[in-house]
């Protein structure tokens, strides 16, 4: 066999295996869950981010904020506390929607996604909370946010919520060199992510030691303008 593809054979095996332990669960643990630092997505790094762009010819910002508090799951007999991101999106100005995201880190390096909490808005009210689920009560699936160790072709499921929604997650490239805004970023993971079932396509970037740098929904793009740092105790 070539040495070509020996490689190609190599990485296969990889995402097949990063897959399979994404579907098999029960020997997750969580000894340290809220001690989130993927080295792409680290969690608890920052206390609050923010993004801006458009889309459909909007001006759009995100602000995502680590708080101060923790949600309780149980999975496979073990209770463990899940990290609060609070994420608003706002359009035009106006706050559209505020997620409250529960995310955990086992002890194999993987940050799993249990669920999120939605209001969505209009005229600045609550209109309803389409999109929320949480796992244990909607799903027995926990949703992986990013594994431990991706590589091109490596697979996963953010989301695997029947009748709420199914989102698949691809590594379809590390990109070697990516500038945003005036910094540049190296070995970059471009992710795709198809979202069902409104069969949704979107690219988003991940830099080392960062997290999310860049997405680009269908119609726009949305940037990492900067991160403030978690104050140490």
């Amino acid at each position: 066999m070539r040495s070509g593809h020996l490689v190609f054979a190599a990485l296969f095996l990889l995402s097949l295996g990063s897959l399979a332990a994404a579907r098999d669960q029960s020997a997750v643990r969580f000894t340290d869950p809220t001690d989130i630092d993927n080295r792409y997505l680290p969690l608890a790094k920052f206390e609050r981010c923010v993004l801006r762009g458009r889309e459909d010819g909007v001006r759009v910002r995100v602000v995502r904020r680590l708080l101060d508090r923790t949600r309780r799951f149980r999975h496979v007999g073990q209770r463990f506390d899940a990290a609060v991101i609070e994420d608003r999106s706002f359009e035009a100005g106006e706050l559209v929607e505020r997620t409250l995201d529960y995310f955990a880190q086992g002890d194999g390096g993987t940050v799993w996604y249990l669920g999120e909490h939605v209001d969505n808005y209009e005229d600045g009210k609550v209109v309803d909370h389409d999109g929320s689920w949480l796992y244990g009560k909607h799903t027995d699936r926990m949703g992986v946010a990013m594994p431990a160790n991706p590589r091109v072709g490596t697979r996963w499921r953010h989301e695997d919520v029947p009748g709420v929604t199914t989102e698949s997650d691809k590594v379809v490239a590390i990109l070697d060199r990516v500038t945003v805004r005036g910094k540049t970023y190296r070995r970059v993971l471009k992710v795709r992510e198809l979202v069902r079932p409104e069969r949704e396509r979107e690219f988003k970037l991940y830099a080392p030691g960062v997290g999310n740098i860049k997405e680009r929904p269908p119609d726009g793009r949305v940037t990492l303008v900067g991160c403030e740092r978690k104050e140490t105790r």
